[in-house]
Parts: structure tokens; C-alpha cells; sequence
């Protein structure tokens, strides 16, 4: 859960044993084989969304698994848009 706060605090941060840049805004958090792919909201630097979680079992992690990821986010769009206007009414 730090690791998560931390993200939506700070941006980006740099620990590779915790932290991967997956390359076009997506990052991935690990732990052990676990792994969490993760964008930024459009527009909410400090809203992340985590799209999956799967267990990596090669070095580099499965193009598939990033093609996932970036579906899930786009599939989102609209419920974050939503979660933030909502957000910000309050």
C-alpha cells in the first residue's frame, strides 16, 4: 500500500527493485514475480490507475500483459472521468 500512496503523492520514483517503466506511461509495480501494471489519469497526476495483476515468470514482461494493461485503462476512461468530477463537486 506505501508503494501505491507514494506513487499518487509523488509521481514517479525511482527503485527498480519496487518500480518498472514499461515505456509510454505505463509503469508496473513488483514484488517478488507480482506484478501491477499502472498509468496515470489523463489530467490527475495524483490518480493512478492499476489496470491487472499476473505473475511474471520470464525477464522481460509479456507484450500481451502490457496490451491488457493499456486496454483496461482506455476501458476506464470514462469511470475516472466520472470518479472526478465527482471528486471535485465535494
Amino acid at each position: 500500500m506505501a508503494l501505491f500512496q507514494i506513487a499518487g503523492d509523488h509521481g514517479k520514483f525511482y527503485n527498480p527493485e519496487k518500480f518498472g517503466d514499461l515505456g509510454g506511461g505505463l509503469y508496473e509495480f513488483k514484488s517478488s514475480q507480482i506484478r501491477m501494471p499502472f498509468a496515470y489519469a489523463k489530467n490527475e497526476r495524483d490518480l493512478i490507475l492499476i489496470t491487472h495483476g499476473f505473475f511474471k515468470k520470464k525477464d522481460k514482461t509479456r507484450k500481451e500483459e502490457i496490451a491488457r494493461a493499456w486496454r483496461i485503462y482506455e476501458e476506464d476512461q470514462p469511470r475516472i472521468k466520472l470518479a472526478i468530477a465527482g471528486k471535485k463537486k465535494r
